[in-house]
């Protein structure tokens, strides 16, 4: 049996899956909260007990860089080994990878329902395995570099590299580089963050602490009230949610904004990771949050800022622009590096 593993700083996801016809099937699936845990291995010792089930390969996905096998997440107090993970769990087979490197592992499988089309871009070249012919599937030709952006509890980046029918998956900590603002109104919020950081960065701003940071600052700025029925909401209901559900709906001003901020400095960062490496296989918003919102991002402010980078922005036009709607797509991806190794 393989086991797959999401790893993030606010949960964690688990699932046994198996290969069925060529393709990665997931059957059980928890969630666990990261911090309920001291590491890994306790969560894991626990999904394995309750389902009793033997695992013979297993690959997770983490949140920070992984060198020589070993890790530190970015926003826990976990460490990760793979051989302690092996020994402690009597797992043959344990691989770590950055958690968006198991989200671009996922990308050349995903099917047309698995994706919605913010820009068509060029039509795509021959295509690749699980996808067809329709449009919706994406990934560009055999020779294209491929792009994931994924915000959720931090922002993650990756990249997808195919030549000679070979893929191969660039890690990337792009989430971390300093952040751009593009007009007045990020100014102002990017000097609003600097006078609590040191340093911002886009990890600061595209994200879910991000999104609660850019609607602080209309509140403290004076964009519009904030209503105490608002104000009760997000103390006592998860901040994130309740600024993405009303603001898709327009319930509140000042959710509303803070999504169109959110959403237009999405959409720029993304157009950055086409130039970054020429990624015109197309670029895939995956995390938590983008298919949260997909059709607050198909309102055109995403994909204006995506597409406006002046003297290239030719390259950017020619490239696809997609929304991962599968929120497993993580632990589809680690199932078939672990499949793999």
């Amino acid at each position: 049996m393989i086991l797959a593993g999401d790893v993030g700083g606010t949960k964690t996801r688990l699932a046994f899956c198996r290969l069925e016809d060529g393709r990665i099937i997931r059957q059980q699936t928890d969630t666990f909260v990261s911090r309920d845990y001291s590491c890994l291995e306790e969560v894991v010792q626990n999904f394995i007990n309750k389902h009793g089930v033997t695992v013979d390969k297993s690959c997770f996905g983490v949140p920070g860089p992984v060198v020589n096998g070993e890790a530190k997440a970015t926003k826990l107090p976990w460490h990760f080994k793979e051989e302690q993970i092996s020994k402690d769990l009597n797992i043959p087979t344990v691989k770590l990878v950055n958690d968006l490197v198991a989200t671009a592992a996922a990308v050349p499988h995903l099917m047309p329902e698995d994706l919605y089309v913010l820009h068509e871009g060029e039509p795509p070249g021959p295509t690749t395995e699980g996808q067809s012919q329709n449009r919706n599937s994406g990934s560009g030709n055999g020779e294209d570099v491929i792009g994931v952006l994924a915000p959720g509890t931090g922002l993650g980046l990756a990249y997808v590299y195919a030549n000679a029918g070979q893929r191969y998956i660039m890690a990337s900590e792009g989430g971390h580089v300093d952040f751009a603002p593009t007009n007045e109104v990020e100014v102002m919020f990017f000097q609003y963050l600097k006078s609590k950081y040191d340093r911002v960065s886009y990890d600061r701003v595209l994200s879910g602490p991000g999104l609660n940071s850019i609607y602080t600052f209309l509140k403290e700025t004076g964009f519009a009230p904030e209503p105490p029925e608002l104000e009760k909401r997000l103390r006592e209901e998860d901040p994130g949610k309740v600024i993405t559900s009303t603001g898709k709906t327009g319930e509140y001003e000042l959710c509303a904004e803070a999504l169109n901020i959110f959403a237009s400095i999405l959409g720029a960062q993304a157009g950055n990771m086409v130039l970054n490496l020429i990624a015109t296989g197309g670029i895939y918003l995956g995390g938590g949050i983008p298919a949260r919102i997909y059709e607050k991002l198909a309102d055109g402010s995403t994909v204006n800022s995506y597409l406006k980078k002046g003297r290239l922005s030719y390259l950017v036009e020619k490239t696809p622009l997609y929304v991962i709607l599968d929120d497993h797509t993580a632990l589809l991806g680690a199932a078939y590096i672990a499949y793999e190794s």
